[in-house]
C-alpha cells in the first residue's frame, strides 16, 4: 500500500478516460497510489453507487501497472472532497471538465471550482484525455506581486524533481516601483527555494494588462508550447467589488479554449503537501 495516493475524482462517468489518463500520469511520476473516486450526491442526477461499480472495476482492470482501488460514496460532493486529505490519504485530485455541460452536471467549470472551494490538496483540471506524457515536459506558472504566488513553488518543483519537466515562469513588467519590488521579493524568495532543491527554471516576460491577467497567462503558456499550467485560486476573503459581479479568473481560466490542464491550489494555511 502506498502512504498517499492521487484522486481520480469520477464526476458523472462520463469522462472516465480523460480524468483516468492524467490520474496515472500523475500517480506513476508521484510514485503514489490511485484511487477511482466516485460520489452519488443526492443533489444531482447521477447513476447510483450499485450502477457506477461496474465501471469502476472494469477501469480497474484496464489499469494494471498502477493497481487502482477504487471508492465509491454517497454524500455531499464539497464534504467528501473536503476530507480527500484524511479520509483517503489524497495528495492531489484529477477533475474533468465540460465547458458545455448543463449547470446541473458536475463537470460544469464553476460547479467543479464550487466542490473544490474548501480542497486542502492540489487539484487537476483536465478537459482532454492525456494521449502524450511528454506534453507535462513543460510546466508553467505565474509570479506576480501577489504573495499567493509562492504558493505555486513546491508543486512547480515536483514536477521539476519527479517528471524531469522544464518549468516556465511567466511575467508581468510592472512600471510601479511599488508592485516591481513585490514582485522582485517573490522572485528572490523563489530563487532562493529552487536554489536549495537544485531545480532551474526559464523566465518569459508576458505583455498586456486586463481585468483577468491569468487569462493572458494561461494564452501565453499554450502558445509558448507548455502543457500543464499551476495556478492559484482567488482568496474568497479578499474579493473585490468587480469581482463579485463579474465572477474571479479561475472560472475563465478552468473553461480555457486551449485546453491547457489547469493544477489549482487553493490559498490556505493547512494545505497538504506530499510526503517525499
Amino acid at each position: 500500500m502506498k502512504d498517499q495516493f492521487v484522486i481520480a475524482y469520477l464526476a458523472d462517468l462520463s469522462m472516465n478516460q480523460t480524468v483516468v489518463s492524467h490520474a496515472c500520469h500523475l500517480a506513476r511520476m508521484l510514485n503514489k497510489g490511485l484511487i477511482l473516486l466516485y460520489i452519488e450526491d443526492p443533489r444531482l442526477k447521477l447513476p447510483s453507487v450499485n450502477d457506477a461499480e461496474q465501471q469502476l472495476l472494469k477501469l480497474e482492470a484496464d489499469i494494471p501497472d498502477v493497481h487502482p482501488a477504487h471508492v465509491a460514496l454517497k454524500g455531499s460532493t464539497a464534504e467528501v472532497i473536503n476530507a480527500l486529505p484524511t479520509l483517503l490519504n489524497g495528495v492531489v485530485a484529477v477533475a474533468g471538465v465540460n465547458p458545455k455541460a448543463s449547470f446541473g452536471n458536475p463537470t460544469h467549470p464553476r460547479r467543479v471550482l464550487h466542490h473544490f472551494s474548501q480542497c486542502k490538496i492540489a487539484y487537476l483540471t483536465v478537459q482532454q484525455p492525456l494521449t502524450d506524457p511528454s506534453s507535462y515536459n513543460t510546466v508553467a506558472y505565474s509570479i506576480d506581486f501577489n504573495k499567493e504566488s509562492k504558493e505555486k513553488l513546491i508543486w512547480a518543483s515536483y514536477f521539476a524533481r519527479f517528471n524531469h519537466s522544464k518549468l516556465l515562469m511567466l511575467h508581468f513588467k510592472y512600471s510601479d516601483s511599488g508592485l516591481h519590488t513585490k514582485w522582485h521579493n517573490n522572485v528572490l524568495f523563489m530563487d532562493k527555494f529552487f536554489s536549495g532543491l537544485n531545480v532551474t527554471y526559464s523566465s518569459l516576460p508576458i505583455q498586456g494588462r486586463a481585468l483577468f491577467p491569468e487569462i493572458i497567462v494561461c494564452r501565453s503558456a499554450a502558445q509558448a508550447g507548455c502543457g500543464l499550467l499551476i495556478s492559484v485560486t482567488t482568496d474568497t476573503r479578499n474579493l473585490d467589488v468587480i469581482e463579485w459581479f463579474a465572477g474571479v479568473q479561475e472560472h475563465r481560466t478552468i473553461r480555457n479554449p486551449h485546453q491547457l490542464p489547469v493544477l489549482f491550489i487553493n490559498p490556505r494555511n493547512d494545505i497538504y503537501v506530499l510526503c517525499d
